[in-house]
C-alpha cells in the first residue's frame, strides 16, 4: 500500500508491540503490557499500511482472538472474537473506539454496523486491542474485545503528502498528515484522505468517492499538570458493499452435517475474486418512500456523513490523583443502498407469483429487462432473486463521555493502591427507514442485467426486474423508526501492586435505557401504477407492482434494564521479562433495535414479561490465564504473548438473513447457547532491519441452538486463524516485506464444511532521494479464491454445485510516491 515516510518519521514496529508500552485502551492506571493481566496488542500504522487492508475486517487479521469475515471497504463486516460469534451481523460483541471512545454504540445495528463510521487513515498511529478481561468493566457493549484507533497526538514537525494508485484496477487516493507547533506549550496534528474510483473487483462507475479529515489539538498545562486537547473529525464517505458472489465447487455428502465443500473455482459466468454486481444496467433503482411516493435511489453501497468534536482534559491535582476527561459530540447519518447477492436456480422462479399486486399472475418467461440483451429471452439456469435495499440513516448520532478520577496509595510497606472511580455516559439516536425491493438480476459478472418477468399470456409483472416496493422480506421490513438508547455506567476498578505480584478488581453497573416509536407494515397489499416501455415488444404498458409502507400503529419503546459486569485478575512476574496472569470476567451487552417489533414490549412500551427481559441482554462469562515475556533472541528483540481462555453466554437476537433461518424470508428470532475454548498467540522480532510479526488464534466454538439437546459446531468460527507479516530494511533507501493470513475449516449454519486458505501479499519500498519515496504493494499475490464468509448452496447436480460466498479480493497491485516535508 502506502510506502511508509522517511527513517526520522516511521513508527517502530517494535514500539508498537514492545511489552514496555503503557496501555491505554480500556484500562485505568500507567500499566505497561508486560504488567497488565489483561491480554492486549497494538500494531503500528506501516505494519497496517505493508499489510494493505481494504477494509475493517481485513485490518482485525492484524489482531489476535478476531476472527473476522471479508467486507468490501464500505464496511457491514461479521466481527467475531475469541470464538464468540457473531449469531446475526455486524461486531455484536466488539466495540470499535476512536481515542478512547465509541462513535455508536452498538456495533451489530440493522443495516448501521459500527465499522461504517471508523476508518484507518493518515492520522492513526496505532490499533489496540484489548480482548476480554477489563473490556467487561472499563468499557459498555464490549464483553469480547475494543479495538481502539490511536490518533497521533504527539509533538513534532513536518508530515507527508502520499499519492496511491491502482496499478491493476481503477482506484485513487491522496493521503496527508501535518504536524506542527503554534507556541511552546500547544501544537497540532492533522490528517486524512481522499478516494475515488472503480474499485478492484471492477465496477462500471465509481463506487468509491470518500474524503475523511480529521486533526488535534493539544495545549500542554503548565507545571507539568496534564493537557488539553481538542480533536475533530468531517468525513463523507461512499464504498461499496460487498454483497458476495458464486463460486463452483464439490459438495460430498447431502449438503448438511458431515458433508464437505472442495475444489473451490470461479464459475463461468462469475469471478467473485474480482467481478461486481455494481453494474450500468442497476446503477439506480426506484423504491416507494414512507410518504407513498416513488423514487429513484443510486445503488451506491454505504454512505456517511459525519461531523464529530471530541474534548480530552488530562490533570493532575498530585503525584497521586489525577483526573481523565473524554467527550464527544457527533452528528452521523448516511444510507445502505446495495444489491444483495443470492443465487438461486432459475427453473425456482418459474411459476411462482411474485408480485402480490398481481396475485393470479404466475412467471412464465423471463426475459432480459435492459443491456445489449433487452427483451430476450434470459437462458442462465442461475437468477439472483435478492433484494435491492435502500435504508435511510437518518440519524446515527449522539454524545458520549468518559470521566475518571484515579488515586495512587501506599497502603503498607512496598504495596501501592491505584483505585479508579469512573462514569461513562452515552445517548445514541438510531433512526432509520427500510426500503426493500423484490428484485430480479441476472447472475453474471460482467454488467448484469435487471431481469423481467411475463405471465402465460405475455403480461410484463415487474417493473426494470422490480416486482415490489418494500415488501421483500414481508411485513416485518418496510419500517421507519426513532429511538434513543442511554447507556449510564458508572465503574470502580481497585488494584494492589506488591512489585513482584498484583490483584485487580473491577465493577461496573450498566443502567441501559430505550425511547421512542417505529413502524412497520400490516402486510396489506397498496398497488402502484407504472408505466414503462416493455423491451420485448417495444410497447408502452402500464403494471401494477404491488407496494408496502409502515401502516401498523406505532410500536413505543420505553424501558430500562441494568446488569452488572466484574473482572478479577491476579498477575505475578517470576522475572523482569516475564508476567502471568489468570481473570475470570463477567461481561453485558443489551440489543438495540434488533429487539424492536417482535412482542418484547406492552403497550406503554415496557418490557414484557415473558421474553422480553432475555431479550434486551446478554451476558457473557469469560476465564483466561495468559504468559508474557520479552528479551534477547540471537541479536534481536522479542516479546511473546500466549493466553488461554474459556467462555459462554446465550444470545438472543433478531436475524434478517434467510440463511440463518432456515429459509424463512421474514427473519426470525435467534436464541442460542454458545461456549468456546481456545488459545492466542502474538509475537514480534526485531533484529536491524528485520522485523517480523506472528498471530495465531485456536477455537473450538460450540452452540446450541434453540429447542436443541446437543452443541454442534459453530458456524463462520474457523480452528485456526493466523497472520504472518515481515519486513527488510536493506539499507536506508530499500527494504521489503510479505505477509500471509488465513484460515482452517469453517462451516456454514447448515453444518457444511468449508476449506479453509492462506493469501499473501508482498510490498517493496525506494527512496531514491531524501523525502521522496515510491512503494508498489501486491495483495492477495496469487489471486487465491477463498470462502471466508460461506452462506451456502445455491444450485446442485450430483457433487457439483454453485455456492454462494464471499470471497477475498482477488490479486491487486497498487503504487505509491509520497513525499516527506
Amino acid at each position: 500500500m502506502a510506502a511508509p515516510a522517511i527513517a526520522q518519521d516511521k513508527p517502530e514496529v517494535a514500539d508498537a508491540g514492545s511489552l514496555d508500552a503503557i496501555v491505554v485502551t480500556a484500562s485505568v492506571g500507567n500499566k505497561t503490557k508486560l504488567n497488565s493481566s489483561i491480554s492486549v496488542t497494538s500494531v503500528s500504522s506501516d505494519t497496517i499500511a505493508d499489510f494493505r487492508p481494504q477494509s475493517t475486517g481485513d485490518l482485525l487479521r492484524l489482531l489476535p482472538g478476531l476472527q473476522p469475515n471479508i467486507s468490501g471497504p464500505g464496511g457491514n463486516g461479521n466481527f467475531a472474537v475469541r470464538g464468540l460469534p457473531v449469531a446475526t451481523g455486524g461486531a455484536t460483541f466488539v466495540q470499535l473506539q476512536e481515542d478512547g471512545l465509541p462513535l455508536v454504540l452498538y456495533g451489530d445495528m440493522q443495516f448501521g454496523n459500527n465499522d461504517y463510521f471508523t476508518r484507518f487513515d493518515a492520522l492513526t498511529e496505532t490499533v489496540d486491542a484489548v480482548r476480554g478481561g477489563t473490556t467487561a468493566t472499563l468499557a459498555s457493549q464490549a464483553p469480547g474485545a475494543v479495538i481502539n484507533y490511536i490518533s497521533k497526538t504527539s509533538r513534532s514537525e513536518g508530515g507527508f503528502v502520499e499519492l496511491e494508485k491502482g496499478v491493476s484496477y481503477d482506484w485513487t487516493r491522496v493521503n496527508f498528515r501535518q504536524s506542527g507547533s503554534i507556541n511552546d506549550s500547544t501544537y497540532y496534528n492533522i490528517g486524512g484522505f481522499y478516494n475515488v474510483g472503480r474499485g478492484p473487483k471492477g465496477a462500471d462507475y465509481n463506487v468509491s468517492n470518500s474524503y475523511q479529515i480529521r486533526g488535534n489539538v493539544t495545549k500542554e498545562l503548565a507545571d507539568n499538570k496534564g493537557y488539553v486537547r481538542l480533536l475533530f473529525k468531517v468525513a463523507d464517505t461512499q464504498e461499496p458493499n460487498d454483497t458476495g458472489g458464486i463460486a463452483c465447487a464439490t459438495v460430498t455428502g447431502p449438503g448438511g452435517w458431515g458433508s464437505k465443500v472442495s475444489g473451490i473455482q470461479p464459475c463461468a459466468n462469475f469471478d467473485t475474486r474480482k467481478q461486481s454486481i455494481y453494474s450500468i444496467n442497476n446503477a439506480s433503482f426506484y423504491y416507494v418512500d414512507v410518504d407513498g411516493t416513488r423514487k429513484l435511489q443510486p445503488l451506491n453501497g454505504i454512505t456517511t456523513k459525519q461531523k464529530t468534536f471530541q474534548g480530552q482534559i488530562h490533570y493532575e491535582f498530585s503525584d497521586n490523583l489525577r483526573l481523565d476527561y473524554n467527550a464527544r459530540f457527533s452528528n452521523i447519518s448516511g444510507g445502505f443502498a446495495s444489491g444483495f447477492f443470492g443465487a438461486q436456480p432459475t427453473s425456482s422462479v418459474i411459476g411462482t407469483k411474485p408480485n402480490e399486486a398481481l396475485p393470479n399472475a404466475a412467471v412464465a418467461t423471463i426475459r432480459y429487462a435492459n443491456g445489449p440483451s433487452a427483451g430476450a429471452l434470459y437462458t442462465n439456469p442461475l437468477i439472483n432473486t435478492n433484494t435491492n435495499v435502500y435504508t435511510r440513516i437518518r440519524d446515527v448520532g449522539g454524545f458520549v463521555n468518559d470521566l475518571k478520577l484515579t488515586g495512587t496509595y501506599e497502603v503498607s510497606d512496598g504495596i501501592k493502591a491505584n483505585l479508579t472511580a469512573g462514569w461513562f455516559f452515552m445517548s445514541q439516536k438510531i433512526a432509520m427507514d427500510w426500503h426493500t425491493q423484490k428484485t430480479f438480476n441476472e447472475v453474471s459478472g460482467t454488467s448484469p442485467a435487471m431481469l423481467n418477468l411475463y405471465d402465460s399470456a405475455g403480461a410484463l409483472l415487474t417493473a426494470n426486474g422490480i416486482a415490489g416496493y418494500g415488501n421483500n422480506w414481508g411485513g416485518c421490513c418496510a419500517r421507519t423508526y426513532d429511538y434513543t438508547f442511554t447507556d449510564n455506567a458508572p465503574y470502580l476498578s481497585l488494584n494492589l501492586d506488591g512489585g513482584a505480584w498484583q490483584l485487580d478488581a473491577s465493577v461496573r453497573q450498566d443502567y441501559n435505557r430505550g425511547s421512542g416509536s417505529g413502524q412497520n407494515s400490516t402486510g396489506k397489499v397498496y398497488s402502484l401504477p407504472v408505466t414503462q416501455i416493455d423491451p420485448f415488444t417495444k410497447n408502452s404498458v402500464t403494471t401494477n407492482i404491488a407496494y408496502y409502507l409502515p401502516d401498523a400503529a406505532p410500536e413505543v419503546i420505553k424501558y430500562s434494564k441494568n446488569l452488572t459486569a466484574w473482572s478479577f485478575g491476579g498477575l505475578y512476574k517470576p522475572a523482569d521479562n516475564t508476567s502471568l496472569f489468570i481473570r475470570a470476567s463477567r461481561g453485558t451487552r443489551f440489543n438495540a433495535d434488533r429487539m424492536t417489533f417482535n412482542g418484547y414490549f406492552t403497550p406503554s412500551g415496557a418490557l414484557n414479561s415473558t421474553s422480553g427481559a432475555a431479550a434486551v441482554s446478554d451476558i457473557v462469562n469469560q476465564y483466561e490465564i495468559g504468559l508474557k515475556n520479552g528479551g534477547n533472541l540471537a541479536g534481536g528483540r522479542y516479546t511473546a504473548e500466549l493466553t488461554l481462555y474459556k467462555s459462554n453466554f446465550n444470545i438472543t437476537t433478531y436475524e434478517l438473513s434467510q440463511t440463518k433461518c432456515g429459509g424463512v424470508a421474514t427473519g426470525c428470532i435467534v436464541a442460542n447457547k454458545y461456549k468456546t475454548t481456545g488459545a492466542e498467540f502474538y509475537g514480534t522480532y526485531r533484529n536491524g532491519g528485520f522485523t517480523l510479526l506472528t498471530n495465531l488464534t485456536y477455537n473450538k466454538a460450540k452452540k446450541q441452538p434453540s429447542g436443541a439437546n446437543a452443541y454442534v459446531r459453530s458456524d463462520g468460527i474457523p480452528d485456526l486463524s493466523y497472520t504472518v507479516a515481515v519486513n527488510y530494511d536493506v539499507t536506508d533507501t530499500i527494504s521489503f516485506g510479505g505477509n500471509m493470513t488465513g484460515v482452517t475449516t469453517t462451516v456454514d449454519n447448515d453444518g457444511l464444511e468449508y476449506p479453509g486458505g492462506t493469501l499473501f501479499g508482498i510490498n517493496a519500498k525506494f527512496s531514491p532521494i531524501k523525502n521522496l519515496q515510491f512503494g508498489v504493494n501486491v495483495a492477495n499475490l496469487f489471486n487465491t479464491l477463498t470462502a471466508f464468509g460461506p452462506t451456502g448452496i445455491a444450485s446442485r447436480s450430483g457433487n457439483s454445485a454453485v455456492l454462494n460466498l464471499t470471497s477475498a479480493v482477488g490479486r491487486t497491485v497498487t503504487g505509491s510516491a509520497r513525499f516527506s516535508f
